[in-house]
């Protein structure tokens, strides 16, 4: 630990010192990109083994790590050099939604699929009921809700609802190959994020088109693009799958190198074909363990050494950003919405649970992975703020505040929840960081 933070403050150092020579608008053609990614790693990993020598999960080492170096904090990563590892990050959205979808066995979650789509299905409709309603409770102290009519504030509070509520299978996945967990409670987490997400995703494209219509403005395509980004990603996900299924049969060489290649030209191919390397790569991960004679857990363990520096870049950007500016003008909204969201998600998963006849023992437990969120909700809120003029701005600025605390606060309960259950640490073979460690 005191070796992880001398060597934390050495890279510090170096980098504080380098960057004072690089230009602000550095961009990915130079040197500017190369010392963000090196130092991100780096730093990142230091601050992982740091936080886990204090008994806290690495992930939330990588986000804190990246708040402080970014532009809200110290400037050592800039908006630019971030705009830079954008690519990087899709490639490791790649990976890590690879990897979930080849853990997720519905062979051997058949006798519970049932307790999964209860439990996620009650958790999630309550969520973004619960949601709604405080949205619109609270549309007085919301300014750009003030002046609507009814209608058009149930529509944008429906909307804030939908997105508000996504979960986060990076996350999720993150922290069991952190802790090396095996278990029901692990595979139905993992099951209920995952298939949570897709229906997030498809309820938002509904009541995206809602929103435009309600507003009166032109779809442009809106409606058919959210389509063609999702079914296009599925559809690209099974012929990822074929192209690795066809090369594990005839060559079977560096396959990790391959694979990584692969989620490389997923993140490039999808700035320019609207594809969402998430979905690209869940559903090639979901085929090759589910349809093929592929086993994916195999696949997985084979690109296990790249998975911690992989986990470290992702959320260190993750981390980078967050903007404490704007989370400060918002920030009894979004810590108002995010408690209604963990008791929704708790009341709502509860329920669902006792519906799907989830064992009591593992009650206690599973609702912990509902409160994290990540990449699908930021992406959405995203989405609301570009393509709704006047509305779309300040409710992304409250939902996104409300995600920077679920993103710091909910990997500490799961992590917790995973070791009191008694499922870390009973992997068989070795976890992501204990392959880097070694």
């Amino acid at each position: 630990m005191i070796r992880a933070a001398f060597l934390l403050a050495l890279v510090v150092m170096l980098v504080a010192a380098a960057r004072s020579f690089l230009p602000e608008e550095t961009s990915l053609v130079g040197s500017g990109a190369t010392l963000a990614f090196g130092f991100v790693l780096l730093a990142a990993l230091q601050s992982g083994t740091l936080f886990s020598g204090l008994r806290l999960p690495r992930l939330t080492g990588y986000l804190v790590c990246g708040f402080i170096a970014g532009p809200s904090i110290t400037n050592l990563v800039t908006e630019r050099m971030l705009g830079d590892l954008r690519l990087v990050n899709g490639v490791a959205i790649g990976l890590i939604a690879l990897s979930a979808g080849g853990e997720l066995s519905f062979r051997r979650i058949r006798g519970r699929l049932g307790a999964i789509l209860a439990t996620g299905g009650g958790a999630l409709l309550t969520a973004v009921v619960v949601i709604t309603l405080a949205v619109l409770a609270a549309s007085p102290l919301l300014g750009f809700l003030g002046a609507m009519p009814w209608s058009q504030r149930a529509v944008v509070a429906l909307t804030m609802g939908v997105v508000f509520s996504a979960l986060s299978p990076t996350v999720t996945l993150a922290l069991i190959s952190e802790s090396g967990a095996a278990g029901p409670i692990s595979e139905m987490s993992l099951g209920i994020v995952v298939v949570g997400d897709l229906v997030i995703v498809l309820a938002f494209a509904a009541v995206h088109a809602l929103a435009s219509s309600t507003f009166g403005q032109a779809d442009a395509g809106g409606l058919s693009a959210l389509l063609w980004h999702l079914f296009g990603s599925i559809g690209a996900g099974v012929l990822f799958a074929v192209v690795v299924l066809v090369y594990l049969k005839l060559v079977n060489l560096r396959v990790p190198l391959f694979v990584f290649g692969m989620c490389f030209l997923c993140a490039e191919a999808g700035t320019r074909l609207d594809l969402d390397p998430l979905l690209v790569c869940l559903t090639a991960g979901l085929f090759l363990e589910n349809v093929t004679d592929v086993q994916g857990d195999k696949l997985v363990h084979e690109i296990q050494p790249a998975a911690m520096p992989t986990f470290a870049v992702f959320f260190a950007v993750a981390g980078a950003g967050l903007h404490w500016a704007v989370f400060q003008l918002v920030a009894p909204i979004a810590v108002g919405l995010a408690l209604v969201r963990a008791a929704a998600l708790y009341g709502g998963g509860r329920l669902g649970m006792a519906l799907g006849r989830v064992p009591p023992a593992e009650r206690r437990w599973l609702h912990f992975a509902f409160y994290s969120q990540s990449g699908v909700a930021i992406g959405l809120a995203i989405l609301l703020r570009e393509r709704f003029a006047g509305w779309g701005e300040p409710a992304s600025a409250c939902i996104l505040g409300g995600v920077m605390i679920n993103e710091m606060v909910g990997p500490l309960l799961f992590k917790t929840a995973l070791a009191q259950s008694g499922e870390a640490g009973r992997r068989t073979g070795p976890s992501a960081a204990q392959a880097v460690a070694h």
